[in-house]
């Protein structure tokens, strides 16, 4: 399997850029190695320009997941409130939805949209802890700060995750694309008007 998926720990950072012009992630594993680019396909000017002035968040945007080298990984499509995963030939993989019931929480779904695991982000969504349907905590992301300006202003978010166990498929494929996924739901949409 690919060094992506491997990796207990992954970084997935963004560079700076202008709040919603075009998402575009690098992540590294644990040695500081990449594993993977993930970057939205072809956005015209003008859509960028749009997105800036106007902004649009993470809803209805789909961030190409490959290898260094080129090979087509993942696709994470973002919705308002989800992110729906799919392997390069289409098939849905599952997804991460806000969870209705519970405040500051996540429901990683199958295929099928069954319950397969959950994600905690507490108060700040900075901290998300991640567990299997058991509710074993089977791995830890943190959004870290990376400064008051760039945090307010730019496009330029970090994640870490550290995965703690052995998780099977689709879980686990899950868990690594959690950082985009949640980026896309909650951070992808720093836009310029108050909200």
């Amino acid at each position: 399997m690919y060094q992506l998926f491997n990796s207990p720990v992954l970084t997935v950072d963004q560079p700076r850029r202008a709040p919603s012009a075009r998402s575009e992630y690098k992540v590294f594993d644990g040695r500081g190695t990449l594993v993977a680019r993930a970057a939205e396909g072809d956005v015209s000017a003008l859509k960028k320009a749009f997105r800036i002035v106007i902004g649009d968040g993470g809803a209805g945007r789909v961030v190409h997941v490959e290898s260094p080298d080129g090979h087509p990984l993942l696709t994470v499509q973002g919705g308002p409130n989800w992110a729906m995963v799919h392997l390069p030939d289409g098939t849905v993989v599952g997804s991460i939805r806000e969870a209705p019931s519970r405040r500051h929480a996540f429901d990683i779904l199958d295929a099928a949209q069954r319950p397969i695991g959950g994600m905690d982000a507490g108060p700040w969504r900075r901290k998300f802890r991640i567990v299997d349907a058991n509710g074993t905590h089977v791995a830890q992301m943190d959004k870290k700060w990376k400064g008051f300006a760039t945090e307010m202003a730019l496009s330029a978010d970090k994640y870490r995750l550290d995965i703690h166990q052995a998780i099977a498929d689709p879980l686990r494929t899950l868990v690594v694309m959690s950082p985009l996924a949640i980026d896309l739901i909650l951070y992808e949409g720093k836009d310029w008007i108050p909200g």
